[in-house]
């Protein structure tokens, strides 16, 4: 059974942390949700990559070519929340319709501030948003985003991958959400028979946030999880921090 962010797993107020990140966008399809890249910006030339925030569902990646002062080219991916990238085979129109009509958008507008895609409302709030990230990189901002952020870890022998949810906050580590996904796209949840293991989802956050960093002791008995999350933290924070 396919779990989403369970109870115990994902900590105290962090729904409501995920559910404010795009709260009103939909009332105003033309705002941007990051709300900082704007048409009187000087952009430097170059290729910025950067993660927009992340919900319940995934988070967007923006590649930007700015030349000449002004977006080129815009590229975008999605993942998925057992973050697998959503490829050809992704079964819904809209999410190819907006794929599709999106970058277009944005280099016509050279500006993250365009319309959402009908019926992609989420991937188009999240493609703005990253595409908002790069054009502030692009204009010299080099400081982590605050937001919630999210990093996938490389699989393990068994085909299982940590996923984190990290929200920052001043720039430091203020909630942490951990989940692990397998081959098939399901969750581990509270049905997994092995105690170690959710005694290390619910302990692991809190030595992240006491520790602002994804270097932490592995929690005894379930090392391989513990491992995956340090990882899916440090990329997680990488989200947040590149350019």
């Amino acid at each position: 059974m396919k779990g989403k962010w369970k109870a115990g797993l994902l900590l105290p107020g962090s729904l409501l942390i995920l559910s404010l990140i795009f709260a009103g966008c939909a009332d105003n399809p033309g705002d941007n949700p990051g709300g900082g890249g704007n048409d009187v910006e000087e952009y430097a030339d170059g290729t910025y990559t950067v993660a927009s925030e992340a919900n319940e569902k995934g988070y967007v990646e923006a590649e930007v070519v700015i030349g000449d002062g002004e977006i080129e080219e815009v590229t975008l991916d999605e993942y998925r929340d057992t973050g697998e990238l959503k490829g050809s085979d992704y079964g819904l129109d809209e999410w190819h319709d907006a794929m599709e009509k999106l970058p277009q958008r944005f280099e016509e507008a050279n500006s993250p501030n365009v319309d959402v895609v009908s019926g992609a409302t989420s991937t188009s709030e999240k493609a703005i948003d990253a595409v908002d990230k790069a054009l502030q990189r692009a204009a010299g901002e080099e400081e982590p985003f605050d937001g919630t952020f999210m990093g996938v870890s490389d699989e393990d022998d068994r085909g299982y991958r940590g996923i984190a949810l990290v929200t920052l906050e001043n720039g430091e580590i203020e909630d942490v959400a951990l989940e692990e996904a397998g081959e098939e796209g399901e969750f581990k949840d509270e049905d997994y028979d092995h105690e170690e293991w959710a005694e290390a989802a619910a302990e692991l956050p809190e030595r992240f946030r006491e520790a602002n960093t994804p270097e932490v002791d592995e929690y005894t008995g379930a090392t391989s999880s513990s491992e995956k999350w340090m990882e899916a933290v440090e990329r997680a924070l990488d989200n947040a921090s590149d350019y």
